[in-house]
């Protein structure tokens, strides 16, 4: 039962959208679709649903060629981004519709109804029409449309996108629930990289209609190929640095910001690299800390080893959600960004033009090698990555 995309490409008024786009999605998996605006999100479902028409490659579910099948013989249900709710029709109309062309019986139409919208929690709003729904609302009756048919793929484009933050988070997690229960193949078109983390098995990164990236959300975030992936995935800090010594520990000793590093994920070639460091994996470290650094010999795999980066000084202290800061940080004219809590903060006393000290393992030290065409930060040749630590 698993999806798969070999060299799919499209191609619009000869103008290549899509190139050679190939993945393996397993039964009951989700796969998450990130991307600029025209990278070829959007049209990758619409080739999977059979909207449109690939010129090249072959999709295949569960060993069934799509490509001859009409979008109502692949068994694919789409929910679009804008819901696509028929305003005339109430809530049980619109769940209620796809089955009706199938001429389903009225009793399988009547037990569906009841699981899916008691499932989403919308037994209650039936009888209204789509204007008289929050968008919350409406994207759960687009939901259940497409659940009662029972879909064996179900595509998804950018469904959180029009709801605020409390809506979208209670959605994301009803969504992955239901997904989980009925396992149901899932490609889920998003921007928020709070979603692909969460609603992701898999993250593929597509820019101008090809894949840059595919892998586990936690190696796309941690483990970009290129600058272009790391500044989509808001590494935030890259900063050039230099490879001293390749360790035999796995690690590898750099030149960064007026002193060294120890990385943990680097190019096997090449001494030019950036430094990748993502702000959530920084920290500010305690006076005691720093005062009780141990020597390289006593870390291990168990015991990673800490680098501890000194220097830089508060210049911006910017508010964020859930009792956190956003510390913009200066040192001989580079910029970090870091993650800190407000108690924190107050713990250490510290306030704009303060000198403060971070630590952060070597672990989620992530370096790419520098090339010399690279300003543009667009991806350029993936490195292979030493990941011995």
């Amino acid at each position: 039962m698993t999806l798969i995309l070999d060299k799919v490409s499209l191609d619009i008024d000869h103008h290549p959208i899509l190139e050679e786009i190939s993945f393996k999605q397993p039964l009951g998996q989700s796969l998450v679709v990130l991307g600029n605006s025209g990278a070829g999100k959007s049209k990758l479902l619409e080739v999977v649903a059979g909207l449109r028409r690939h010129q090249r490659g072959k999709i295949s579910h569960a060993g069934r060629d799509l490509g001859p099948l009409s979008p109502q013989e692949r068994r694919i249900g789409f929910v679009f981004q804008d819901y696509a709710l028929f305003p005339h029709m109430t809530a049980a109309a619109n769940i209620l519709f796809g089955l009706q062309a199938r001429r389903a019986p009225a009793s399988e139409q009547g037990k569906w109804l009841k699981a899916v919208a008691a499932e989403l929690k919308i037994d209650h709003l039936l009888q209204r029409f789509p204007g008289e729904l929050s968008g919350g609302q409406q994207q759960r009756v687009a939901l259940a449309r497409c659940l009662v048919l029972r879909p064996e793929v179900l595509l998804l484009d950018e469904p959180l996108s029009a709801l605020d933050a409390a809506s979208r988070e209670r959605l994301a997690l009803l969504m992955k629930k239901i997904q989980q229960k009925y396992r149901v193949t899932m490609l889920y078109v998003t921007h928020d990289h709070n979603e692909a983390r969460y609603m992701g098995d898999q993250v593929l990164v597509l820019d101008q209609g090809k894949v840059v990236q595919m892998g586990e959300p936690e190696e796309i975030f941690a483990r970009p190929v290129s600058r272009f992936v790391a500044h989509f995935t808001a590494t935030r800090n890259i900063l050039p640095g230099r490879i001293r010594e390749r360790c035999h520990d796995g690690l590898a000793r750099l030149e960064f910001a007026g002193g060294e590093l120890m990385a943990g994920s680097f190019p096997v070639s090449g001494d030019e690299v950036w430094v990748c460091l993502r702000p959530e994996h920084l920290s500010l470290a305690a006076g005691s800390e720093a005062k009780s650094r141990c020597s390289a010999e006593t870390f291990s795999a168990e015991r990673p080893w800490v680098n501890f980066i000194s220097g830089y000084r508060i210049a911006q202290i910017i508010p964020q959600s859930g009792g956190t800061v956003l510390l913009e940080l200066i040192n001989r004219g580079e910029r970090l960004l870091v993650f800190a809590s407000n108690r924190r903060l107050e713990e250490q006393g510290l306030c704009l033009n303060v000198e403060v000290e971070l630590k952060v393992g070597a672990q989620h030290v992530h370096c790419l090698l520098r090339q010399p065409d690279d300003i543009y930060c667009r991806p350029e040749q993936a490195v292979r990555i030493s990941r011995n630590a």
